[in-house]
C-alpha cells in the first residue's frame, strides 16, 4: 500500500540526517532532485567566500602564504575519508577532464620503463591500448580518444554495460570506467573489476563523479590505485568547483604526469629552467588554482566531516524506493520506462525514459518547482541527495509528476523550447 503524507512525515521525524537540511540554502518552494548534476548551496559557503574576499582585500599577495597555496593538499586530506583514502593520497585540483589526461599520461609513462626504453610511437609500446566504456559520460571517452590521438595509442571502446573479459589482454595499458554510470545509475563492482584489470597487467582509472558523496567509497579496501572525481555534485562544492585526483601512496613517484605545470614542480619558486616533479601527490598539480572556489568547497567539506556515510546510503535508497512506490502504475500508463537498477547495483538516482516527451516533462516539473534534469535520448534523471532532501519532498515530487502526466501539462508549447543546458 502506498505511503500517505502522514507516513512520510513520520519517516522525517525519525530521520537521523534530518538536521542537515537546515544547513543548506534552497529557494522557497523548490524540491531539488538534481544534486547529481549540481549540489545545493551549503549556508556556510556564503560566509566562507565573503571571508576569502576580505582576505584578498586585506592580505593581497600575502594570502598565498595564509592558506591559499596549500589548499589543494589540505582539502584533499579533508576529502580523503569520504573516499576510503589516506592523508597525502588525494589532491583537489583542476577538472575531471584534466585529471583523466594526467593519469593516463602518468600511468603509461611509468609502464614504458627506463628513459632509454621510451619511444614515441604506439608500436614501440608493450601496452598500446586504452579502453573506455561506450555510453559513459562523454568527457571520459573524449579525453581517452584525444590522449590516444596525440600519444600514439589505440583507443578501444567496451560497449555499455558489457563485462571487460573479452576486451582485456596484454596490450591494454589502462581502462577508464565510471563507478556509477551517469545515465543509468548502475554501480560497478569496484573491487572485483580492479582485481581483474590488475591481474591482466593493466591499470584502471575510476571516475567517482556520481558516487563521491552519494555512497560509501573505499578505494583502499578495493585495491584502487588511481581515481578522479568532482566536488560540485553530491559534495556541494558549487558550480565549477574543483575536481579531485587520487593516487595511492605507493604509486606516487613512478613517472612524470604530462601536464607538467609550474605548481607541480618540486621547487616552483626556484624558477628553474628544467622541470622536476614534486614528490608525492603534489606532482599532480598543474597551474594556479582559485582560492575563491576552494573557500566554498572547504565550507562544504567541513560539513561532510559530520556525516555518517552508512546512514547516508540507507536514506538514499529509502528515498529512491519511496519515489518509485509513490509513482505506482502511472509510469506504465504513460509508456515511461524505469531503468533504475536494483538497490545493490545502483548509485543515488532514478532514471525514467520517455523518448518523445521526456524533455518537456522535466520542464513542466521545473515550472512546478520540482527540479530534475534531462539527457538525450529521452532520459529524465532524478538525483537523491539525502542531506537536504526529506521524505516529504520526495513524496510530493512523485505527486507532481503524476499530475503533470495525467493532466498533459507537458504538451504546452512553452515546454518544448530548449535551452543550451538541459
Amino acid at each position: 500500500m502506498p505511503l500517505t503524507l502522514d507516513d512520510v512525515r513520520e519517516l522525517d521525524r525519525q530521520d537521523p540526517l534530518a538536521t542537515f537540511r537546515s544547513r543548506f540554502t534552497l529557494p522557497q518552494g523548490t524540491i531539488y532532485l538534481d544534486g547529481n548534476s549540481l549540489g545545493a548551496q551549503p549556508s556556510a559557503a556564503v560566509a566562507a567566500v565573503d571571508g576569502l574576499m576580505s582576505q584578498w582585500r586585506d592580505s593581497l599577495i600575502q594570502g598565498w602564504n595564509q592558506g591559499w597555496f596549500d589548499a589543494p593538499e589540505r582539502l584533499g586530506d579533508r576529502l580523503a575519508p569520504l573516499l576510503g583514502a589516506g592523508p597525502g593520497e588525494v589532491l583537489v585540483t583542476d577538472t575531471i577532464t584534466h585529471n583523466i589526461f594526467k593519469l593516463l599520461g602518468y600511468i603509461t609513462e611509468g609502464q614504458r620503463g627506463t628513459e632509454g626504453q621510451r619511444g614515441t610511437e604506439g608500436q614501440s609500446r608493450a601496452r598500446p591500448v586504452i579502453l573506455s566504456e561506450g555510453g559513459n559520460f562523454p568527457t571520459d571517452g573524449y579525453i581517452a580518444q584525444g590522449f590516444c590521438r596525440f600519444g600514439g595509442f589505440e583507443h578501444r571502446v567496451v560497449p555499455e554495460g558489457e563485462a571487460l573479459d573479452a576486451y582485456l589482454d596484454e596490450r591494454v595499458a589502462a581502462v577508464v570506467l565510471s563507478h556509477v554510470h551517469y545515465r543509468t545509475g548502475r554501480l560497478r563492482d569496484m573491487a572485483a573489476i580492479t582485481r581483474q584489470v590488475h591481474a591482466s597487467g593493466g591499470e584502471v582509472v575510476w571516475d567517482l563523479a556520481h558516487s563521491a558523496g552519494a555512497l560509501q567509497v573505499n578505494l583502499a579496501a578495493c585495491g584502487v590505485r588511481y581515481a578522479v572525481g568532482c566536488t560540485y555534485k553530491y559534495l556541494n562544492g558549487g558550480p565549477g568547483a574543483p575536481a579531485f585526483l587520487y593516487v595511492r601512496r605507493d604509486c606516487q613517484d613512478r613517472a612524470w604526469q604530462p601536464l607538467s605545470g609550474w605548481l607541480g614542480h618540486a621547487s616552483p619558486f626556484a624558477f628553474e629552467v628544467d622541470y622536476a616533479p614534486a614528490p608525492g601527490i603534489s606532482r599532480f598539480r598543474t597551474g594556479t588554482h582559485s582560492p575563491l572556489a576552494f573557500a566554498a568547497l572547504e565550507a562544504s567539506l567541513a560539513l561532510w566531516q559530520e556525516v555518517d556515510l552508512a546512514q547516508l546510503r540507507r536514506k538514499s535508497q529509502r528515498l529512491i524506493e519511496l519515489f518509485r512506490e509513490s509513482l505506482g502504475d502511472c509510469l506504465a500508463e504513460h509508456s515511461i520506462a524505469d531503468i533504475t537498477p536494483d538497490e545493490a547495483q545502483r548509485g543515488s538516482q532514478v532514471g525514467l525514459v520517455e523518448r518523445e516527451h521526456g524533455y518537456a516533462i522535466v520542464q513542466a516539473l521545473i515550472e512546478r518547482g520540482v527540479i530534475g534534469d534531462y539527457r538525450e535520448p529521452g532520459l529524465m534523471r532524478f538525483g537523491f541527495a539525502p542531506l537536504y532532501l526529506s521524505h516529504e519532498d520526495v513524496w510530493q515530487a512523485a505527486q507532481h509528476l503524476r499530475e503533470v502526466l495525467s493532466e498533459g501539462e507537458y504538451l504546452a508549447p512553452c515546454f518544448q523550447q530548449r535551452g543550451a543546458v538541459t
